[in-house]
């Protein structure tokens, strides 16, 4: 028994997480939708830098980093920067009310059946994952305080230049 525990032990070890978004990797396709019913294709956004940003109404570090991200996108959406944020509410309508509420310009998708935290292996709210213009994952940024505004800038900014 424990000759087994072991060898799953090492199994694990060895492939910790087979289908987590990480650095150097292509987002997992998944099945969020945006607002026109349009299944996310992550591929859409090559040639650009983008934010995939996983939020929920229930996150108070998710709702402090709305209005950043949105003036970030904002600044620099001209240069090729975009943001998809993909809602994991159970309730769509919960995240829909609240955009009534606290517009944001970038685009919003949902995933009520949570297929894309999943698939990214999303260990925390919010989490972030900064894609670079050939489409590989360069950043994986989890939660929310006000000191990660400058390193998420500086990444955009970088990004942007190669």
């Amino acid at each position: 028994m424990c000759k087994y525990f072991f060898i799953c032990l090492l199994l694990l070890a060895a492939n910790p997480s087979a289908n987590a978004a990480e650095a150097g990797q292509t987002p997992p396709p998944c099945a969020a939708v945006d607002n026109k019913d349009t299944t996310v294709n992550f591929d859409a956004y090559k040639g650009k830098v983008l934010l995939i940003d996983f939020w929920a109404t229930w996150c108070p570090p998710c709702k402090k980093s709305m209005p950043f991200l949105n003036n970030l996108r904002n600044q620099r959406v001209k240069e090729g920067f975009e943001i998809l944020a993909i809602n994991v509410d159970e309730n769509s309508e919960d995240a829909k009310n609240f955009l009534k509420e606290n517009p944001v310009d970038y685009t919003m998708a949902y995933d009520p059946n949570g297929d894309c935290p999943q698939k990214f292996a999303v260990k925390a709210m919010p989490s972030s994952y900064l894609v670079d213009k050939t489409g590989k994952i360069r950043l994986v940024h989890l939660g929310f305080r006000d000191e990660d505004e400058s390193k998420i800038q500086e990444q955009v900014s970088h990004l942007l230049t190669e």
